[in-house]
């Protein structure tokens, strides 16, 4: 096992990182820029490493900075996190030339997965179904053009590499897409170092579904699937797990299919691998190499510490689950992001507290102040019941015991949302929520 572990991160992805660490007995070095000096996560970890300034570019992205930071205090593993430079191949890289493991999948493994493209090209040889799209990379603007004629509006453009709905646009004709374009590669850019995008086509009715997989390298762990359809300007806002519009056997289908795609891989760690549904097909869209935001629901339908268990992989530990552990999901669990409306004019948190009996992961604490330079997440409230009836329900009550003053939040509209018909009883699409944001 692993003597010192160092976060490539910060916020409430730390602190659950650091929690982790603790059950396994592993010190922890939390790194932070200066906008984060004093975050409630320095205070958990064992170590903490200021990497530089404010700016993600030159401190949560400053692969060197924290390379340094690593070999300083004697750091024998990094875990990224999510986001940041969670799926950064040359990060990974460069932390094995430095004799730090890396907790996540090997090099070539994040690679194929990261450019969105060649994961699409992939899928395909695998004969796994995939939406109609092209990469624009080294294409000029009548290229482009062509392209998107080709596969025809309504498209999405998307950043070929990152995550997080960073960098993309859903355009309706040539002229938007034009205008979306450069602000695009901009923004992809500026949050993954690469400004590479992608062209696809745009289902109007579709839900978002995915599967949690662990690999070691010779088996592959399916440890669930998670519906995730519930999103705002393109970021989850409520998901839950299991995914319960999937009938047995087209959970059975969705399984089937995410074992075809990574045969022969030889995956290891952590991964989520992301479908459209629509119509009764499963349609592959990509695939992150890392611990996700939402995956605290799959640790409590399956009672599995996924996090632990990842780390555990990474250190050569032998992991073992029972076979059908995604298909026997203990309870229905549901996760609502609560975040800041920006932009933000209070910083300070004035009161706040949470409901007994639910799960709530943050890095937030009454008299903090917010910092959302970096992104709005204030915590994941999550809730379980035997069914779906149930834990909905659970979710309505506890929204409404969250005391949350000072910073102006989406609180209300999550209260709102689930009382909704359509989000009671199941009947919304991945477009819904920003419908019913527009109708407030």
């Amino acid at each position: 096992m692993f003597r010192k572990l160092l976060i490539a991160n910060r916020g409430e992805i730390a602190v659950r990182i650091i929690k982790a660490c603790q059950q396994l007995n592993i010190q922890t070095v939390a790194v932070c820029s200066t906008a984060d000096r004093h975050a409630g996560y320095t205070q958990l970890a064992d170590e903490v490493v200021c990497i530089g300034p404010a700016a993600a570019s030159g401190s949560y992205l400053n692969a060197e900075a924290i390379l340094m930071a690593a070999i300083n205090t004697h750091a024998d593993a990094i875990h990224p996190g999510y986001g940041f430079l969670a799926e950064n191949a040359d990060f990974a890289a460069m932390c094995a030339e430095c004799g730090i493991a890396w907790i996540g999948p090997q090099t070539e493994q994040i690679k194929l997965m990261g450019d969105k493209a060649r994961a699409k090209d992939f899928a395909r040889q695998q004969a796994v179904p995939v939406l109609a799209g092209q990469s624009l990379q080294g294409l000029a603007w009548p290229d482009i053009k062509h392209a998107a004629a080709k596969i025809g509006f309504p498209l999405v453009l998307k950043a070929s590499y990152g995550g997080g709905g960073k960098g993309i646009r859903v355009l309706t004709d040539v002229h938007e897409l034009h205008q979306q374009l450069r602000a695009a590669r901009q923004e992809a850019a500026a949050a993954f170092l690469n400004d590479a995008m992608y062209l696809e086509q745009f289902l109007t009715t579709a839900r978002h579904i995915e599967v949690q997989v662990l690999g070691t390298g010779t088996k592959l762990f399916i440890l669930g699937d998670r519906d995730c359809s519930l999103q705002l300007h393109k970021q989850k806002v409520l998901e839950e797990s299991p995914a319960s519009i999937l009938t047995e056997t087209q959970r059975r289908t969705l399984y089937d299919l995410s074992r075809q795609l990574l045969a022969g891989t030889h995956y290891q760690s952590l991964g989520t691998i992301e479908y459209l549904f629509a119509d009764g097909q499963f349609y592959f869209m990509e695939m992150n190499t890392r611990l996700q935001v939402e995956h605290g629901v799959t640790e409590l339908t399956t009672g599995i510490d996924i996090v632990a268990e990842q780390i555990k992989q990474a250190a050569g530990v032998t992991v073992d689950f029972p076979e059908h552990v995604g298909l026997q999901p203990k309870c229905t669990a549901i996760e609502a992001r609560l975040t800041a409306t920006l932009p933000v004019k209070q910083t300070r948190i004035e009161t706040l507290s949470w409901p007994a009996d639910v799960r709530v992961d943050t890095d937030y604490h009454q008299g903090d102040r917010l910092v959302t330079m970096y992104d709005g997440l204030i915590a994941k409230l999550m809730v379980t019941g035997a069914n779906r009836q149930q834990a909905v329900r659970n979710l309505q009550r506890a929204l409404a015991q969250v005391t949350l003053t000072g910073p102006t939040t989406n609180l209300t509209f999550l209260q709102q949302t689930v009382a909704r018909p359509a989000y009671i009883h199941d009947q919304y699409t991945i477009h819904s929520l920003a419908r019913w944001e527009a109708s407030k």
